[in-house]
């Protein structure tokens, strides 16, 4: 019975939009734990007990306890017969980002060129890196975004990005040299590997996967030197879609009016639901934060902003 009340809880969240990749494996574990005991219906002990299963770290356990109320309200909602546990059971915390590695131009150039060297001679493999994070670092895609292209979604007015967080898409105007990169490179994936839909394909001439990428991208990184395994803080994908984001702030109007229609554009070209969400590339980048400082400076000693 709770194992059918999560996919339909699963169900109707995902109608809405969301992805739910983490919420899916962790209400299974929890409804597979509480039909083992006999469970019908959510009880406030068995989630208590089921959280505390295991060595896990006391966030880990929150997302647990806190996935598990969402879904216990939702069913209390209909059938008052499922208990809802105490939220602040673990305590309260709240997830840390991990910190960025700040790619330099030099740095995502030499990435890029890298690519180009890949194997097997004269095939296309070596065209789908380079052009891919080129992509990434010039548009701001996300991994899944870049890889769910398909050949139709490069248009004249520019790249349009499906159905991706909470199901919204976008068109994203690009720059006359990524797209003129864009064109070359599909010119010849049409050529060797027309019948596939998807723009980035594997040496094999299907969708390409995003743990593909990253194990060539982490190989390149290492082989550039641009870090090194036994480093603290190593370079992912995700610090292209920064790079991105940083290089357009940087590069941002000095005024302050300029500055919040830049952060309101910025925020909708990368897809963020909320513009907070992108004040976390202004706290993260050194040369942006020492600007912050130096206005919130200014005003303390009765400036404007």
């Amino acid at each position: 019975m709770l194992t059918e009340a999560v996919d339909t809880y699963l169900a109707a969240r995902r109608a809405v939009g969301f992805k739910l990749r983490d919420h899916e494996g962790i209400l299974h574990d929890f409804a597979a734990f509480a039909s083992a005991k006999g469970d019908t219906h959510v009880q406030r002990g068995t989630v208590l007990e089921w959280v505390g299963r295991g060595l896990r770290s006391p966030l880990r356990n929150c997302v647990r306890l806190r996935t598990v109320v969402r879904f216990a309200r939702y069913l209390h909602a209909e059938d008052d017969r499922h208990e809802i546990p105490p939220e602040d059971a673990c305590g309260h915390h709240r997830p840390q980002r991990r910190p960025p590695f700040l790619f330099s131009p030099a740095q995502v150039e030499a990435l890029v060129r890298a690519a180009l060297t890949l194997g097997p001679p004269n095939s296309l493999h070596p065209h789908v890196y380079s052009t891919l994070f080129g992509l990434l670092a010039t548009a701001g895609l996300r991994i899944s975004e870049a890889l769910n292209l398909r050949i139709e979604d490069v248009t004249r007015e520019g790249l349009v990005v499906r159905n991706t967080k909470f199901a919204k898409s976008r068109l994203l105007p690009l720059h006359p040299t990524t797209r003129a990169r864009i064109e070359r490179y599909l010119a010849r994936r049409l050529k060797q590997a027309g019948s596939c839909p998807w723009m980035f394909v594997s040496i094999h001439g299907r969708q390409l996967h995003a743990n593909t990428v990253r194990g060539v991208f982490r190989r390149l990184v290492y082989a550039l030197g641009i870090a090194q395994p036994q480093d603290k803080l190593r370079p992912r994908l995700h610090d292209l879609r920064f790079y991105f984001a940083n290089q357009a702030l940087t590069m941002s109007p000095g005024d302050p009016d300029g500055i919040s229609r830049h952060m309101l554009t910025l925020t909708t070209y990368l897809g963020h639901c909320d513009a907070r969400n992108g004040y976390w590339y202004l706290e993260a980048t050194p040369a942006l934060f020492v600007k912050i400082a130096d206005r919130c400076e200014a005003f303390a000693s009765g400036g404007t902003s």
